[in-house]
């Protein structure tokens, strides 16, 4: 009996040195969780003073996006100049920041959803059409870099790009089309996704660009 013990001891103990490369179990599931949060497109009905939102899901492709410290709620600014896309990718191919993948949130109303899905097939397809890019400022002290790049790929007009720069500024090529405001922390930081049309949104790990 007391040998039984000691070998079932034995079996799940992990070399010392091997043991601190093994982040602990919550930490791990932390890193595998995907974002959930607002985009707010300020230009669109910006003729009418009007922004409007699109709830989406981010998941990480590459690298560490740090998720966890994201604000619930983005703006979401175009970029002032042309950039082919191409361009765009060979950038953050050898640059390689953190890269993640967003979709829009599939609502649990049948109008809101339609309404959700078109709005972020609209912005995908404004992107690549215009051969711009999107950006999205943080807004907040605990993330120093300037926000996240946002660019469409051509093989489906629901899935978008983000490349993550959390502690640097972006290219120089990745400039607004005017500066925005900085937003107001407290709005992003009370804003815990809530959606007026229901609280089940998709969630999973979607394959990398």
């Amino acid at each position: 009996m007391l040998g039984h013990s000691f070998f079932s001891t034995m079996a799940y103990r992990l070399p010392t040195h091997l043991g601190s490369l093994v982040p602990p179990p919550a930490e791990q599931l932390q890193q595998r969780r995907p974002w959930q949060g607002i985009l707010t497109l300020t230009f669109m009905n910006a003729s009418q003073g009007v922004s409007q939102d699109v709830y989406v899901t981010a998941t990480e492709t590459d690298g560490d996006s740090r998720m966890d410290l994201w604000p619930r709620r983005l703006y979401v600014y175009l970029g002032a100049r042309r950039t082919q896309h191409n361009d765009i990718k060979a950038w953050v191919k050898r640059f390689a920041p953190p890269v993640c993948a967003l979709m829009a949130d599939k609502l649990p109303d049948p109008a809101a959803n339609a309404l959700n899905q078109a709005t972020f097939a609209n912005l995908s397809r404004m992107l690549l059409d215009n051969q711009i890019l999107a950006l999205t400022p943080w807004g907040q002290d605990n993330l120093p870099g300037a926000g996240m790049m946002i660019y469409p790929t051509p093989s489906s007009p629901s899935l978008l790009v983000g490349a993550v720069f959390l502690s640097g500024p972006f290219p120089d090529f990745a400039t607004y089309q005017q500066q925005p405001p900085r937003p107001n922390p407290a709005l992003a930081q009370s804003s815990q996704h809530q959606n007026p049309y229901g609280s089940h949104h998709s969630s999973g790990r979607y394959p990398a660009p």
